[in-house]
């Protein structure tokens, strides 16, 4: 097991007294808690351990680790680096900064080798693959991906491989092989449990929507908001509430699907995540679409495109323009339609498989 992504071992304890008890929990400690401590592996154990349930804890912890490295120039340090760059790369890139995400990921690249540190540089390739596929470079996503998973099998690190394996499928279903794209989900479903099924269980959903099996989708949507509650996997649950919203309002339950979208999207504000914002505004508008309120589509599409233009989400920017084509045309706004049109066709010609 590599050493990072393991368990922390003894010493959790001894954090654990100098934290409290709210340590691993939700948004419960800040960084002045991290600076009473002076073990920046330890640090680092746990930043890598609470990523899922404490968005800023983890990054809080990863980045005191680097404060404690400051001016250590031996090897053991270098890697511990590497390591706490993995974590914020991760948690960047759930939040949608891109940039940030991949400005860390080719740092830590450079401290971390892959023979030495193979299920680190697996979660770089997972992450550099959803950075890829965002910007529609689904080539390099697909190269990135199976990079790591040479490098990275079920019992090297599980966590890492069903992260891997999820980005494939992902990758997968935006170069419209749905079929493998079920496999690669399957597999990865076959692996998980507690905290990392509830982010399978909404990758399952987003597939079966796009496929369009609504119905089935929202059972294992539900499922992953319920796993996500459970286990406090504060990270997927704005997008399981995004994903059950966007499942609902297809099936036309859409005064319930509203009630997700709204709670997803002030979990997000909550997080400073912009990705899950972004994405909640689309299926919002998508909603409003659906209802009949146009203007109000039309106001929200152009919302959420700005806000996908500043991210620089190639992929949402283009669902956005599509969607502007659409309120733009049914409003007779023909000029604004076209142009919305050409917009989406240039961002489809860049895409890359």
């Amino acid at each position: 097991m590599i050493r990072q992504f393991g368990r922390p071992g003894e010493s959790w304890g001894a954090l654990l007294q100098v934290l409290g008890p709210q340590c691993g929990q939700m948004e419960h400690s800040d960084h002045n808690q991290a600076r009473s401590v002076s073990d920046p592996a330890l640090l680092q154990r746990v930043a890598w351990s609470t990523r899922w349930q404490s968005r800023k804890q983890s990054r809080d912890y990863a980045e005191r680790a680097l404060d404690l490295l400051k001016g250590d120039k031996s090897r053991q340090a270098a890697n511990r680096r590497g390591q706490a760059l993995v974590t914020l790369s991760w948690q960047a890139k759930w939040r949608g900064d891109f940039y940030t995400a991949m400005r860390h990921a080719l740092k830590a690249e450079g401290l971390l080798s892959e023979q030495s540190h193979p299920a680190e540089r697996g979660q770089l390739y997972a992450i550099l693959g959803v950075v890829y596929y965002s910007r529609q470079r689904l080539d390099l996503a697909s190269a990135s991906v199976s990079r790591g998973l040479s490098l990275v099998g079920p019992d090297t690190d599980t966590a890492v491989h069903i992260d891997l394996l999820t980005t494939l499928g992902t990758v997968q279903k935006y170069s419209g092989d749905f079929r493998s794209a079920g496999e690669s989900l399957g597999r990865a479903r076959a692996l998980a449990s507690g905290v990392e099924l509830a982010r399978v269980e909404h990758n399952v959903a987003r597939w079966m929507l796009a496929d369009g099996a609504a119905k089935h989708a929202l059972t294992h949507a539900e499922k992953a908001l319920a796993l996500a509650e459970e286990y406090q996997n504060r990270v997927i649950l704005p997008y399981a509430y995004e994903i059950v919203g966007a499942c609902l309002a297809d099936l036309g339950r859409h005064d319930e699907a509203e009630a997700h979208l709204v709670e997803g999207c002030d979990l997000a504000r909550l997080d400073n995540d912009t990705r899950a914002q972004c994405q909640i505004i689309s299926w919002r508008a998508d909603l409003e679409e659906k209802r009949g309120d146009t203007l109000k589509a039309r106001d929200l599409y152009r919302f959420g495109s700005e806000i996908a233009g500043k991210m620089k989400y190639a992929l949402w920017q283009k669902r956005f323009s599509r969607g502007l084509a659409d309120v733009y045309e049914a409003l007779g706004d023909y000029e604004n339609a076209v142009a919305a049109h050409k917009a989406a066709w240039r961002l489809e010609d860049e895409k890359r498989q």
